[in-house]
């Protein structure tokens, strides 16, 4: 299994330059000062799809971040 996709970011981020390029059931993983987060594309989208409708995410610095990760993340934390 390939290790997943990662990066650093201090919240609960999701980076579309990182996740887009992905196949739908290859992993990336978050690592913030909450904890660090691990999801497939597909999980990412099935359980985050207001992430991905966003003007910050499909445009600009196209990235999307929470100042508090919500209770839906918690099933993908590792640590």
């Amino acid at each position: 299994m390939m290790e997943p996709v990662s990066y650093t970011h201090s919240r609960l981020c999701f980076k579309a330059d990182f996740i887009e390029p992905l196949d739908d059931s290859e992993s990336f993983r978050v690592d913030s000062k909450v904890g660090a987060f691990v999801m497939t594309k597909s999980q990412f989208y099935s359980v985050f799809p207001n992430v991905i409708a966003s003007l910050s995410y499909r445009e600009g610095r196209k990235l999307y971040h929470y100042p508090k990760p919500p209770a839906k993340a918690d099933q993908f934390r590792v640590d």
